[in-house]
């Protein structure tokens, strides 16, 4: 059936209620059946978990047979089944209404661009490539690696006032920077290109007037935060004398992010009494390390588990792993494998968070528990939902530690930049991990295999862990880069305490994200230690 080979591209939203076991048993003897092309069929599961995916059914079903039939009353959501909906519209004899549905599609998605060019006719289907969905298209073709067919669907754009500028990103995205950086300066009605400029532009004067140009012309406030993080970090590591005249050019703008970066400068300057005097985090763990005031931080965070480390921890095993399922039509469906229905299941309950996970739908049980996270001693089965661990891992703590932050355990993951499944290992890395781990005739394609990726993965943190001896420089180094890590241990020595770990941390890893990724795997490994380890993993300084 089409639909169901449409489950693996799409994840369609639900505002469900609630799963009755007797629906559920319903649900299944219909799939046995396969005859969804029935407004009874359709009214059986109005106000359930299942009211989506069964309009989705009806309209594949319907469509199927041929001819016309009643149509659902509900607005369609998600590109599925405006497809769906629109394709129907058709077949029902409502042309006109089913065009502005297509079009919609076109805008969200390029995965039904034959099938709309096929239903409507080659006319038609470029009278809907109006310059709103042309943007959109070009823009998402370009940013997944697309170029050729970016390139094509831009003919229809010249004359265009982001004609330019979205053929600059392209040849971005394809690897001609010259060109690239040539054709932004050109596309002088999008200010959007000083952003570009920004990054692209090789001395540090020509970036600093670019990033002034766009916070005040651009229009995205994240965009521009984004942009000020990474000009912070560049200028800090290349000339800080030109950090301290971005510092100041961010300040009105970012006021929070001013008090964070002037505080990391006096921490690697180590003038620790001019750190800002603010009650939370990182300030309060800076002056605890810099000038011995007592630590008053509460929670499990980074900074935390190092200068105040907990003695146990807060939930019992056997809580957490307790058979916990109460919804009786989710478990059912679980139990007798129809997860591809479950996946179409996104209400925002603890039961369906452990239905995901129980599917193996990982990242989306994480997603979903994580609304519960200050709940957890009410739902202590979600610790396993937001810590899963694949038997693919054979239990490895650092290694799954790593993954969660990675992927969340989609062994689907394809990063922008070529980063590929559950470890997210880039092919020029799988190269030398495959002539390391001797395995002959590597492909790059080897990586989407979950026993390959997972493999390669685990040996290349623990042998980062064996260079760098302290899990949390190994995990800056599986991010950064292990040159990025080394020259960090050169300029401030050897880390020998926690305060050591902080301060390089925060002070010498030259990027927000890498910074970030530390702090993070290291809360992973603290729950991954105390859930499936010996719960002494996370103590790294406790035998130093």
């Amino acid at each position: 059936m089409r639909l169901l080979l449409l489950l693996a591209i799409f994840l369609i939203p639900l505002n469900a209620l609630a799963l009755p076991k007797d629906r559920a048993v319903l649900f299944l003897n219909y799939l046995k059946s396969g005859d969804f092309c029935s407004l009874k069929f359709l009214n059986s599961f109005k106000g359930t978990s299942l009211e989506r995916l069964s309009r989705l059914l009806y309209y594949d079903s319907c469509l199927g047979r041929g001819g016309r039939f009643p149509l659902p009353s509900e607005r369609p959501k998600g590109a599925v089944e405006l497809f769906l909906r629109a394709e129907a519209l058709l077949k029902n004899g409502r042309r006109k209404e089913a065009l502005p549905l297509f079009k919609r599609v076109l805008k969200l998605t390029d995965s039904f661009d034959e099938d709309i060019a096929l239903a409507v006719g080659a006319s038609a289907y470029k009278s809907l490539l109006t310059p709103n969905v042309l943007r959109v298209k070009i823009w998402r073709l370009a940013a997944r690696g697309n170029t050729d067919e970016a390139l094509f669907y831009l003919s229809f754009l010249r004359g265009d006032r982001f004609y330019t500028y979205l053929l600059a990103y392209t040849f971005l995205k394809s690897g001609k920077r010259k060109e690239a950086v040539s054709l932004f300066k050109s596309a002088e009605e999008i200010p959007r290109r000083y952003l570009f400029l920004t990054y692209l532009s090789r001395s540090l004067p020509e970036k600093f007037s670019y990033f002034k140009r766009y916070l005040k012309e651009g229009k995205s406030r994240a965009a521009k935060r984004r942009l000020s993080v990474y000009l912070l970090d560049y200028s800090f590591r290349k000339d800080l004398g030109f950090f301290k005249k971005v510092l100041k050019t961010v300040k009105p703008f970012f006021p929070r992010l001013y008090g964070y970066y002037l505080g990391r400068y006096y921490l690697f300057t180590g003038e620790c009494k001019r750190v800002p005097r603010r009650p939370e985090l990182p300030f309060s763990a800076w002056r605890s390390v810099c000038l011995g005031v007592p630590f008053k931080g509460r929670g499990v965070n980074f900074y935390s588990l190092l200068l105040k480390p907990p003695k146990s921890f807060p939930f019992k095993k056997e809580e957490v792993f307790a058979p916990s399922f109460k919804d009786s039509g989710l478990k059912l469906l679980v139990e007798r494998g129809a997860c591809y229905a479950v996946s179409f299941i996104e209400d925002k309950t603890p039961q369906n968070a452990l239905a995901q996970y129980r599917c193996g739908y990982y990242r989306r049980g994480i997603k979903i528990a994580a609304l519960f996270k200050k709940r957890l001693h009410r739902y202590p089965y979600l610790l396993k939902v937001l810590y899963p661990a694949p038997e693919i891992f054979g239990g490895d703590v650092y290694a799954l530690a790593i993954a969660r932050q990675e992927s969340l355990f989609n062994r689907r993951a394809y990063s922008r930049s070529g980063a590929i499944g559950y470890m997210q290992i880039m092919p020029t890395t799988g190269r030398y991990l495959a002539r390391k781990l001797k395995v002959r005739s590597f492909k790059v394609h080897h990586l989407f295999n979950p026993n390959v990726n997972v493999k390669f993965g685990t040996y290349y943190i623990h042998s980062l862990m064996k260079r760098f001896k302290l899990f949390p420089l190994a995990a800056a180094a599986y991010n950064g880069g292990p040159g990025r890590v080394a020259k960090a241990l050169r300029l401030y020595g050897p880390v020998n305490s926690p305060a050591d770990l902080i301060i390089l941390t925060d002070g010498y890893l030259p990027f927000e994200e890498t910074r970030d990724y530390v702090k993070r795997t290291f809360v992973n490994l603290y729950y991954y230690s105390n859930l499936y380890g010996t719960g002494k993993e996370w103590r790294i300084f406790s035998s130093r």
